[in-house]
């Protein structure tokens, strides 16, 4: 659990254009929150930590996220769906 509710993210490469721009930065409220689909969330595949938008949901399975780029994005459909304890937490900004 992180010990701050708010974590700051910068944004880097193009998967998430053209909603968020490489360089800028996101809050992401990271204690207590409720995702659905269209959410964007960070989440941490193994080292490396990413914004995505959430497509599906399982309660098994947990989330299937995807770049709103889909031709310039390494996401679900290369790693497969992330275990809730992989999203770090809530695009709440912009």
């Amino acid at each position: 659990m992180n010990w701050f509710p708010l974590q700051r993210f910068t944004v880097y490469g193009n998967s998430m254009l053209p909603t968020l721009k490489p360089g800028q930065d996101v809050l992401v409220w990271c204690w207590f929150y409720k995702l659905k689909v269209g959410d964007i969330v960070a989440i941490k595949i193994n080292v490396k930590e990413m914004i995505k938008r959430v497509r599906q949901m399982s309660s098994d399975r947990g989330a299937f996220v995807q770049g709103d780029n889909e031709k310039e994005s390494t996401d679900s459909r290369n790693f497969g769906w992330i275990n809730k304890k992989d999203i770090i937490g809530k695009v709440i900004w912009p």
